[in-house]
């Protein structure tokens, strides 16, 4: 039986995972790594999106709540057109999957959940960054089996080169 192999970013205040995550993707993919999965970035038109790493795709995934709302702006429909492009891209056999949370949705059973679930399937290493109040999810998802990993680019970029199949 061969290993699983996947590892979280726990999210802490003074250090931006997307700012991390964005700089481990270039770097990954500048060795000439094939990546699935997301990178999370801001834009004027849809607010919170996701930008899809094998493809180039832009996803919104955020919705306007209106003035004064104080619930949650996550879009699960755009979550849920993310989380199928990533489905479509793990055919490829990408060397890493790349995910910038493991929030409520996933919590929940839904948003980059299944994403998850295939790639492990299919042996392929996941990177997700992990919301503090979704820990005991997240370990009780992962059987404990996930590797913590400081919120560093020396740490993370070391984990995702021992974790990826080594290429010819």
């Amino acid at each position: 039986m061969a290993e699983i192999r996947i590892a979280a970013i726990p999210l802490v205040e003074d250090v931006s995972v997307d700012t991390l995550l964005a700089g481990v993707v270039a770097a990954l993919m500048a060795q000439g790594h094939r990546l699935a999965g997301f990178r999370q970035t801001r834009t004027d038109a849809c607010g919170m999106a996701v930008e899809d790493l094998s493809g180039g795709g832009l996803f919104g995934i955020s919705q306007r709540l209106g003035p004064g709302s104080t619930g949650c702006s996550l879009d699960p429909q755009g979550l849920a057109e993310a989380a199928g492009a990533a489905l479509l891209a793990l055919e490829a056999g990408p060397d890493l999957v790349v995910l910038p949370r493991y929030g409520k949705a996933e919590a929940e059973g839904h948003g980059f959940r299944a994403v998850i679930e295939k790639a492990c399937e299919r042996q392929i290493p996941v990177l997700a960054a992990v919301r503090r109040d979704c820990t005991a999810s997240w370990e009780d998802f992962t059987g404990g089996c996930a590797d913590w990993l400081a919120p560093e680019p020396e740490a993370v970029l070391d984990w995702c080169r021992r974790a990826m199949p080594v290429r010819a």
